[in-house]
């Protein structure tokens, strides 16, 4: 596992970075474990003495390689968001001169994967940490969406690009509230997906 390079250090305390397999081994295990347990319980009702059982390790290892539970809520929500930069990517190569309505399509059915299979990050987005980070985040996958919708065919104003880097991530964040509810949740991102599609297919028009 890879510590995220651009995180500060001015708010958070770092991450101890393992040198060797077995090391990384036990760090994946004890992020695999705090994810499961910050989403069952929550951030707050979970304690480092719960991670490190769930994880099989010592309580000592635990702190060895993360001195808070603050650390390691922040090393995960680092991983996840280069997993997400990973996909946007990936999403940008496929999409390339595609409509801004067939991008919308398609950002939301990956976005929607990744919520899915990545559910500590919609936990953790909101836990107060490190500011700075959290900025140059948002910033990196706005202008990574940003991107998308300006390579589209015909070719968005930059400046709707940018809202749009703004206003689909706030739409994603609609369905997360609805914890428990499959049915209704998956209901509402389709219908969002929608009416962004269709905003944009009469902006084509």
């Amino acid at each position: 596992m890879r510590m995220a390079s651009e995180k500060s250090s001015a708010t958070v305390p770092q991450p101890r970075a393992p040198q060797q397999k077995r090391g990384r081994d036990r760090v994946a295990a004890l992020m695999a474990a705090a994810s499961e347990l910050f989403v069952e319980k929550g951030f707050d009702a979970t304690t480092m003495t719960e991670i490190a059982a769930k994880a099989g390790a010592a309580i000592g290892t635990l702190y060895l390689f993360f001195p808070t539970k603050q650390a390691v809520a922040q090393a995960i929500l680092a991983q996840n968001a280069e997993a997400l930069s990973a996909e946007l990517d990936d999403l940008r190569d496929r999409t390339q001169g595609m409509s801004a309505a067939a991008i919308a399509d398609r950002l939301f059915a990956r976005l929607g994967t990744f919520m899915a299979g990545h559910p500590a990050y919609s936990a953790l987005l909101d836990l107060p940490g490190d500011d700075g980070w959290r900025r140059a985040m948002r910033g990196h996958r706005r202008s990574q969406i940003a991107t998308l919708f300006a390579a589209a065919d015909p070719p968005l104003p930059v400046g709707q690009a940018e809202r749009l880097a703004v206003i689909v991530p706030q739409l994603m964040r609609i369905p997360l509230t609805l914890t428990g509810e499959k049915r209704l949740r998956d209901g509402v991102l389709e219908d969002l997906r929608l009416m962004l599609s269709r905003h944009l297919e009469a902006g084509e028009g």
